[in-house]
């Protein structure tokens, strides 16, 4: 299914030099921001803030999630879920105590929602549900979401106004049980699972005929040979550190051609996403899926396509199996078994693992990236969020949250755990917009608002 028309937005501005470089059925193609050839900006790259969301709680939080930590919260060890992590431990801030607030029933206007639905509206909105014709006379969002209200301000400034990616996240017939991002009050959008339409939408490219294709490749290989000699002509004007951002740039399309041609990627092989027929929903081949969708996302922020990103890891009542870590068991209804039960908590455990692995590869591509002295995940906010803090009990208290990346130095993630003692996930969210540059105090429903989290800020 194809995603809604306002990710179809195209505005070129003076700073995206040869954006759109394009030939008919051909993949648009962006250079990378270039410092040394923009106006009055010797070392500006754009902020980017990227979320991945998961539901049903984490197992054994106390045990399997939650830091070791010293006196004065350095992280000294990280526990089984988190252990994916560890590579990048130096990145990380990893937060304890922050309640999703708006879930509880007393700030919806009917108690007896769904608790997943609940709150996987409310996390980045900060605002109840409606009441409406879903499961427990539930409706949609009240608010627009922080990705949403980030790519606003955004607006113009690039290709795409926000990604919205599903990493199996079947639409369950447009339910509010799967609606992560909101547009504004009653506007949900849904993520995108299929690769091929995401490949579409980034690279300005839909599936076509075989002969069509053979086609599009040939004129594709051209218009990346013309690019190349096109950067040939610039590249005296650029510095040592942009001709190799460039050169990268170029190498990254061409190893994205690879993929379609011939079915091949970097982490391993599955079937070229537009003409094999590729089970997308499959979770059985849920690595070379998801692999293959970060890539995309990360190379379409490298690219300046966009600058906010979701990417959503099914929902609590998605039904989603555990084929991915080798186990049929339903994710949802395994998630409601006793504490009690080792045998499910620790399916539970590898699963939060599982992810915390797909996490990780986020911040290893994004580290790939350079982007003057330093990465583009330092340029960017990573975060990991839950629509609850633990599954078998509903709880919305200690909501588990990992980020990533320093936001041009406006965020601490330098390897700290942080208690903060049950604050409002509103004021997180607060917290992202002042490091966005945004000063806003309100976001969300306001009696839940007390302003930012100081602590998490430099």
């Amino acid at each position: 299914m194809k995603l809604l028309a306002r990710n179809r937005r195209v505005h070129v501005s003076r700073r995206q030099f040869l954006k759109g470089a394009t030939a008919a059925g051909t993949v648009g193609l962006a250079l990378p921001i270039l410092p040394s050839l923009a106006s009055g900006a010797q070392s500006e790259f754009p902020k980017r803030l990227v979320v991945l969301c998961s539901g049903n709680g984490v197992p054994r939080p106390e045990s399997s999630w939650v830091p070791t930590s010293n006196g004065s919260g350095k992280i000294t060890s990280l526990n089984e879920i988190l252990s994916p992590l560890q590579p990048h431990l130096d990145d990380l801030l990893v937060l304890e105590g922050l309640d999703l607030e708006v879930g509880k029933s007393q700030y919806q206007p009917m108690g007896g929602f769904h608790a997943h639905e609940r709150g996987l509206a409310g996390i980045l909105t900060g605002r109840p549900l409606h009441t409406g014709n879903f499961e427990a006379n539930s409706g949609f969002g009240t608010g627009i979401s922080l990705d949403q209200y980030l790519a606003n301000k955004m607006s113009g400034e690039t290709a795409i106004h926000s990604l919205q990616v599903g990493l199996n996240s079947p639409l369950q017939n447009w339910r509010n049980r799967n609606a992560l991002n909101y547009a504004g009050d009653n506007q949900p959008l849904y993520s995108e699972s299929d690769g091929s339409v995401l490949f579409d939408q980034i690279f300005g490219e839909g599936v076509q005929e075989p002969a069509t294709v053979a086609r599009i490749r040939k004129r594709r290989q051209s218009v990346l040979d013309m690019l190349k000699a096109d950067m040939g002509k610039v590249e005296k004007r650029l510095s040592a550190k942009d001709r190799a951002r460039v050169e990268q740039h170029y190498t990254a399309f061409r190893d994205l051609e690879r993929v379609l041609q011939d079915g091949q990627s970097s982490c391993g092989e599955f079937a070229a996403p537009a003409f094999a027929g590729r089970d997308w929903m499959d979770e059985s081949k849920m690595d070379g899926t998801t692999d293959f969708q970060i890539e995309q996302m990360v190379q379409a922020l490298a690219c300046d396509r966009t600058r906010i990103s979701t990417l959503q890891f099914g929902s609590g009542l998605g039904a989603l199996n555990l084929r991915m870590i080798g186990h049929t068991d339903s994710w949802h209804s395994l998630s409601h078994d006793s504490d009690s039960d080792g045998g499910a908590q620790d399916k539970l455990v590898e699963l939060n693992r599982y992810i915390a692995g797909r996490f990780a590869k986020i911040i290893a591509e994004m580290k790939k990236i350079k982007e003057g002295d330093g990465t583009m995940l330092d340029n960017s906010l990573v975060i990991w969020v839950n629509e609850l803090g633990k599954g078998n009990n509903h709880r919305y208290d200690d909501i588990p949250i990992v980020m990533a990346g320093n936001l041009q130095g406006t965020f601490k993630c330098d390897g700290r755990h942080v208690q903060l003692g049950n604050r409002s996930s509103n004021d997180f969210l607060i917290t992202i917009l002042h490091a966005f540059g945004y000063n806003e105090n309100v976001f969300g429903l306001p009696e839940l608002c007390t302003g930012p989290i100081s602590e998490l800020l430099v």
